[in-house]
C-alpha cells in the first residue's frame, strides 16, 4: 500500500510539474528552428539554430532529471559531441549542429508539449473531482443555503430511487469520488508512463552505455561545420 501511494505522489509530481518545463521548450523549439530556418539561407540562421540547441541542453536535462521517480531506475546521461581540441570560439558554438542527440532534444520539445498539456490536464482535474466528491458532505450545505436549492446531484439520486435528502445526495458524491480515488492511481500512471516513455526515448537515445567507445564522428558533418565557419567568418 505505501508502494502504491509512494508512486502516486510521484506520478502527480510528474505530470504536474513537467508543464512548466514543456511550455519554455515548446516556445524555444518552434521560434527557434522556425527563425533558423527560415534565414538559413543568409547563414544567419546557422547560429540561430546553434543557439536554439545549446538552450535546449538545460531543458532537456531538466526534463530528464524527473524520469527516474516514474520510470524507478536510473536515466543515463546523454553523450553530447565536443569539437576538436584547439578549435576555435566560433567552431565549438556550432558543434551541436552535428550532434544527434541535441536535435532529439529539439524533437523532444516539440512532441512532448501536447503530452505535457493532457497529463497536466488530467492529474489538475482528476485530483480536484477525487478530493471535491469525497468532502461533498463538508461544504454542500453551504452551496444549498446560498442557492436556496440543490447543485443537480438530487436529479440523479431520484432518478436511482434514492429520494433528494441531504444524505442520499452526500452518499452519491463520496461514492462518485471513491470510484474516482481507486481509478486514481491507474490513470496518473498510465498518462505518467507514456509520457515519460516517450521522454526517455527522446533525451536519453545517446548516453555513454550505449556508445562506450565515444561518438562515431561524421567527416561529412564536420566539413559542413567549418565551411559554415569560413561563410560565417567571411561576411
Amino acid at each position: 500500500m505505501n508502494s502504491i501511494f509512494k508512486q502516486l505522489g510521484a506520478d502527480s509530481a510528474y505530470l504536474l510539474s513537467s508543464f512548466p518545463i514543456a511550455l519554455p521548450a515548446f516556445v524555444i523549439t518552434v521560434t527557434g528552428f522556425a527563425a533558423g530556418v527560415g534565414t538559413a539561407v543568409v547563414w544567419v540562421g546557422v547560429p540561430i539554430l546553434a543557439a536554439t540547441l545549446l538552450a535546449m541542453r538545460g531543458l532537456a536535462a531538466a526534463g530528464r532529471f524527473q524520469l527516474e521517480s516514474v520510470l524507478g531506475r536510473p536515466v543515463e546521461q546523454p553523450r553530447y559531441r565536443r569539437a576538436p581540441e584547439g578549435a576555435s570560439a566560433l567552431r565549438r558554438f556550432l558543434t551541436p549542429l552535428t550532434d544527434g542527440q541535441s536535435w532529439l532534444n529539439l524533437l523532444w520539445g516539440l512532441v512532448n508539449f501536447p503530452l505535457a498539456i493532457a497529463g497536466f490536464v488530467v492529474a489538475l482535474t482528476w485530483w480536484a473531482a477525487t478530493v471535491a466528491s469525497l468532502a461533498y458532505p463538508l461544504y454542500a450545505w453551504a452551496i444549498r443555503r446560498a442557492t436556496g436549492d440543490g447543485d443537480g446531484l438530487e436529479y440523479a439520486t431520484r432518478w436511482l430511487g434514492w429520494g433528494e435528502s441531504y444524505l442520499a445526495v452526500s452518499a452519491l458524491a463520496v461514492l462518485s469520488g471513491l470510484v474516482m480515488a481507486l481509478l486514481l492511481p491507474l490513470v496518473l500512471r498510465g498518462f505518467a508512463l507514456t509520457q515519460a516513455g516517450l521522454s526517455r526515448g527522446l533525451l536519453a537515445s545517446m548516453t555513454d552505455a550505449e556508445h562506450p567507445h565515444g561518438p562515431v564522428r561524421s567527416a561529412l558533418a564536420d566539413a559542413e561545420v567549418t565551411r559554415v565557419q569560413e561563410r560565417l567568418s567571411a561576411a
